[in-house]
């Protein structure tokens, strides 16, 4: 006898229909349904009810906009024919049992619990850095799910049908700062508290929140001071065992690195316990790890790797095979249940994020795939695969890394010895006026576009930290040696989750070690201070150096004076220390500060005067050593084309007012100071005589643009005015002009004002 998937999903569920024979599901079989859940949504938050006995989606983050479009209820309920049907609040007629319905909206996609009719009800449209990840649990003693996500407590009464913000007193996110992402917590039946534990973005030396327990009987948080204590990771599930009463801990993302250790938590003694068994699932993120009630044992399933690939937006995550493990607490032991070679007969998760999966009474475990379409599988444990568990697992300590350009050590594999003599010799011989490239035998493979870099002249060194948004967002710069042609990666990169080739970037802190994150992209935000020889990173709260020599980040104490904006914040570095120009944070107009290296804190500069307007990659500064003054560019608003010179005596900003200021209409983010010229080069072209490209430069002396003839492999490109993934920079002691391009190709330039063709832009 053949059965339909509807059918089957409601067998593997206890429900026999109608004229149908009773059967049992085949053990260890994944059965897809009809039952997919229509509209974007993700995050998706999956439970059963063992009152009510179904499965219950309860939510699932989506956008404002695709809210509005036509889509079922946020909670929705598998019904014994197989079907998601509507679970509207009390009292609600927003439409039928099944399909669409028109529930009512939010104002706004920032977080809360009022839609636009006055119910209370948590708003998923929100916009921006959040998390739910596995921060969620059902409390069988209070039949009720609990959930801790944009630093909010609240729970959800299936019975009810109720949602309640419980606005504790205190919580994690409120207790330590910063937006907690990334981590799970579980319900203690013996102690009745949750546990939470894992995920990041949170301002402490490890960048997470440590262990926390809450109870839902006091409607109170408390952290757990433990030691030792599980390093901390993102996305590893917690799992509660019944029968050794602990909860468990396996694996999780270090960002730059996948873990498969076990730990045991003993709420009631509030300890860790690190287990070693001789073999465990191999590394991974994302898993899901339920109790199973009738084998009483854990299960896990599913998760994440990583992958290492360069290519424009890219996944540099993907499923793993799906496997299926128990976990024996008393014994320390894990057992592969099952492996699924063919990806067709299995659900495929999601890449990056936890696996959307729950368990019922009978060990039936309904998972949603990537497309949010439930799976079933009835688990029987009772026969593992000793062979398959020897072959497919990993022994203690066991990582996942990744590879290529990702990793430190690829940079130095394969490569010839470095010739520095051979480096000086070639940057001497440089032809004059034209843009070479260099021979650097391994550049990053990574897209670092819509930034610039910074000249390290006390280490001859360039350091690069550029991407974000549809590039790079890893949390380590690149460095490039000039007396040897060759690149380092100071570390292996982290890499924020969902938070890679995205729109958005994570508001908050920082990494699990203690580097910043990638701000949607990084214009010229990034640059070099003198004193501290380092590179300063600045559009964040606070601002952020990068030593080049220790390969390592450090932050400032306290927060920056200015607005942060990755847009528009601009460093330039001066003698007495870097300077950056921003918006005052109280909505005042556009200023000036200078770092404080031993304060490490920005000092306001006085500012009598007007500066230009500022639009990303449509401003620059510079300073002229000649003067001792900033030069400020702009070719966007009402005296585009123009500058200002801002004298650090005075307080004075004057406008320069050059010649050929309505033709000198290019973007100046990139702009460097030439000493022995006298000449500010701009880093985009006006077109010259016969249609041709001229470099674009400020004549300081005579006070007037001009265009300038430079052959060679031009870095700017064959087409186009401005390259808005070149960083151009001045080496001092070779008195060259380098510049750094998307995929990290070096050009330099020997620039000879004497024999340099000059054009004038009348």
């Amino acid at each position: 006898m053949r059965y339909s998937p509807s059918l089957l999903v409601s067998l593997a569920l206890g429900a026999v229909p109608t004229g149908a024979a009773a059967a049992e599901p085949v053990p260890n079989t994944w059965v897809k349904s009809d039952a997919v859940i229509e509209g974007r949504r993700r995050d998706v938050p999956l439970g059963y009810d063992p009152a009510a006995k179904r499965f219950l989606v309860l939510g699932g983050r989506t956008s404002l906009g695709e809210y509005k479009k036509p889509r079922p209820y946020d909670v929705l309920y598998l019904d014994p024919a197989g079907k998601w049907r509507n679970e509207l609040p009390a009292g609600t007629d927003w439409g039928p049992e099944f399909g669409a319905v028109t529930a009512p909206g939010w104002k706004s996609e920032y977080w809360g619990f009022t839609d636009t009719a006055g119910i209370t009800r948590p708003n998923w449209t929100v916009y921006g850095t959040f998390s739910l990840g596995q921060k969620y649990d059902y409390d069988p003693d209070t039949g009720a799910f609990y959930f801790y996500a944009g630093g909010s407590t609240f729970r959800y009464d299936p019975a009810k049908r109720e949602w309640k913000d419980l606005a504790p007193e205190t919580s994690p996110q409120k207790a330590l700062g910063g937006t907690l992402l990334w981590s799970s917590m579980c319900y203690d039946r013996s102690a009745k508290k949750f546990v939470l534990f894992g995920g990041g973005n949170i301002p402490g030396e490890r960048g997470d929140p440590g262990t926390w327990t809450y109870s839902p009987a006091g409607n109170r948080w408390e952290q757990v001071q433990t030691d030792p204590r599980p390093p901390a990771r993102a996305n590893a599930r917690l799992s509660y065992d019944l029968v050794a009463h602990k909860v468990v801990l396996f694996g999780g993302d270090r960002l730059d690195q996948l873990l498969a250790d076990t730990w045991v938590f003993d709420t009631a003694r509030g300890t860790w316990e690190e287990r070693k068994p001789a073999v465990s699932p191999s590394p991974r993120g994302g898993h899901a790890l339920l109790w199973l009630p009738k084998a009483k044992k854990l299960l896990l399933v599913g998760g994440y790797t990583y992958t290492s690939t360069t290519d424009y937006v890219a996944s540099l995550y993907r499923p793993l095979p799906l496997e299926a493990w128990t976990f024996d607490t008393a014994a320390g032991r894990w057992d592969l249940v099952g492996r699924w070679e063919k990806p067709a007969d299995v659900p495929t998760g999601p890449a990056n994020v936890f696996l959307s999966a729950a368990v019922d009474d009978s060990d039936t475990v309904l998972v949603l795939d990537a497309q949010n379409r439930a799976w079933t599988c009835r688990f029987d444990v009772s026969k593992p695969d000793a062979g398959g568990a020897e072959k497919f697992g990993v022994r203690p300590g066991a990582v996942t890394r990744r590879t290529g350009s990702h990793d430190p050590a690829w940079y130095d594999e394969g490569v010839p010895p470095a010739d520095p003599a051979k480096v000086a010799a070639e940057l001497k011989e440089l032809p004059a006026n034209r843009w070479v490239v260099r021979p650097t035998p391994k550049k990053p493979g990574m897209n670092m576009d819509w930034g610039s870099a910074v000249f390290d002249p006390h280490g001859d060194r360039i350091v690069r930290f550029s991407g974000g948004h549809s590039a790079y967002s890893g949390t380590a710069p690149v460095v490039y040696d000039v007396k040897t042609d060759r690149y380092t990666l100071p570390f292996a990169p982290e890499y924020p989750l969902e938070y890679v080739y995205s729109n958005d970037q994570v508001r908050g802190e920082w990494s699990f070690r203690g580097n910043p994150w990638m701000t949607g992209h990084t214009y010229k935000s990034t640059g070099y201070d003198p004193n501290l020889k380092a590179l300063v990173f600045a559009p964040h709260e606070y601002t952020y150096y990068f030593d080049p020599g220790a390969g390592k980040w450090s932050r400032s104490p306290g927060k920056n004076p200015y607005r942060p904006d990755f847009y528009n914040v601009t460093v330039c570095a001066t003698p007495s220390g870097a300077v950056v120009w921003a918006d005052a944070r109280d909505g005042g107009k556009a200023g000036l500060w200078r770092l404080d290296a031993e304060a490490r804190a920005w000092t306001a500069l006085p500012l009598k005067g007007e500066l230009p307007a500022k639009s990303p990659d449509r401003h620059g500064m510079t300073y002229d050593a000649k003067r001792d003054r900033l030069l400020l560019f702009s070719d966007n608003g009402p005296r585009k084309g123009n500058g200002a010179a801002y004298d650090p005596k005075t307080g004075e900003a004057t406008w320069l007012d050059p010649a050929g200021a309505d033709k000198a209409l290019v973007h100046c983010r990139e702009t460097v100071y030439l000493p022995e010229a006298d000449l500010v080069l701009i880093g985009g072209r006006v077109t010259g005589e016969a249609g041709g490209w001229r470099w674009l430069a400020y004549d300081c002396q005579a006070n007037a643009w001009v265009g300038l003839g430079l052959g060679g492999d031009d870095p700017i490109g064959k087409a186009g005015a401005f390259n808005n993934s070149m960083g151009l920079m001045y080496d001092p002691a070779r008195r060259l002009v380098w510049a750094v391009g998307q995929y990290s190709q070096l050009h330099v330039l020997r620039l000879d004002p004497k024999t340099v063709k000059t054009v004038a832009l009348e």
